[in-house]
């Protein structure tokens, strides 16, 4: 393969990510946030902003596979054994560490590039603590927490529901989605165009990546194909920056990160939303402790809620849908918890 061929996936991945860091910035969109207002049964136009980029990510990712332009079949996602305990442990820790940092990696990441000195500390614990997981202080946790790998029934949908074809399940999926997505109350800020608009790019964006992260490969080296996703690829990029020299390269998914940081900063600073804030308060500590329990969730379950939650469930994985929902489990019971601090606390000052 030509040495052009081989940068052009970094290319790729960072041009991608530049779009997508935009997209997320000038919408604030973010899982934590959705399943907040989910929660506390408020409208739920971000939640269905979410559920469309699902939905688009969906589509565009099997479109991708039933015209051959990517091969799913060598993704993480579709493994018919895993550690399920992990993968459920995982969910849950990801979850609630996305509650108490006050966003997932993604998120972060732009407010970082928003200039929230708090988005910073914390996603760099993050990373920190993503490294103490798999090679340091956090690794004995994991591999607790990890448990033995266990047979699934089955890797994919089609499979688990006896070889039905993926574009049927495909299309009972997104006709769920769809009815979610077309019940919105009249009032609702889901009717205008702004956050729809939003949802349709992110999804597009992610599902895109499969292909681009192959681009240019020829028939005699053939990378599995990736998608966008924030918890390993954040630490391959901190690893290329600091330490390039002892043979840590950038990838397609780390320049990608560096691309979503590029984007976002760019887009803050046009619109005027640039301002640099020092992190204070005890609240920090809950966003620092959320980054760890992120970082150890993210391992243990494969991913966050754009690497398992949309391009994972977009493969029509069963371990991807296991995840989320443990995921959303997690996020749920730290929501809680924090509603009763909050109330204790207000009762206290009362």
């Amino acid at each position: 393969m030509e040495t052009g061929a081989l940068k052009l996936p970094l290319w790729g991945g960072l041009v991608l990510g530049v779009l997508l860091g935009i997209v997320l910035q000038r919408s604030s969109f973010c899982a934590r946030a959705a399943l907040a207002d989910a929660f506390e049964g408020e409208d739920q136009t971000r939640l269905r902003t979410f559920v469309l980029a699902m939905a688009v990510t969906l589509l565009g990712t099997q479109a991708l596979a039933g015209f051959g332009l990517v091969d799913l079949s060598g993704t993480p996602y579709l493994r018919a054994s895993v550690s399920l305990l992990g993968l459920l442990a995982g969910g849950l820790l990801f979850g609630a560490g996305m509650m108490l940092a006050g966003g997932c990696p993604s998120r972060l990441l732009v407010r970082t590039a928003e200039g929230q000195g708090a988005a910073l500390l914390t996603w760099l614990v993050f990373v920190l603590a993503i490294m103490a997981s798999l090679e340091g202080v956090l690794a004995p946790v994991r591999e607790r927490l990890s448990g033995p790998a266990v047979a699934l029934p089955a890797a994919s949908l089609p499979a688990l529901f006896g070889g039905v074809p993926a574009w049927a399940v495909t299309s009972g999926l997104l006709a769920l989605m769809a009815i979610f997505l077309f019940t919105a109350p009249k009032v609702s800020a889901w009717r205008g165009w702004s956050q729809p608009l939003a949802g349709a790019l992110v999804g597009l964006l992610v599902a895109a990546s499969w292909y681009v992260s192959i681009a240019g490969a020829d028939e005699f080296d053939t990378p599995a194909a990736t998608a966008l996703a924030f918890v390993a690829p954040a630490q391959d990029l901190v690893r290329y920056l600091a330490m390039e020299r002892l043979g840590f390269p950038l990838k397609f998914g780390s320049a990608a990160v560096l691309g979503v940081f590029i984007g976002a900063f760019a887009s803050a600073v046009v619109a005027g939303r640039f301002r640099w804030t020092v992190p204070t308060g005890p609240q920090m500590l809950r966003n620092l402790a959320g980054g760890v329990l992120m970082a150890l969730g993210g391992i243990l379950a494969m991913g966050c809620t754009i690497g398992q939650g949309m391009a994972g469930v977009a493969t029509l994985s069963v371990s991807s849908l296991l995840a989320v929902a443990s995921m959303v489990l997690g996020a749920w019971l730290a929501h809680r918890v924090l509603l009763r601090a909050t109330h204790k606390a207000s009762a206290s000052r009362a």
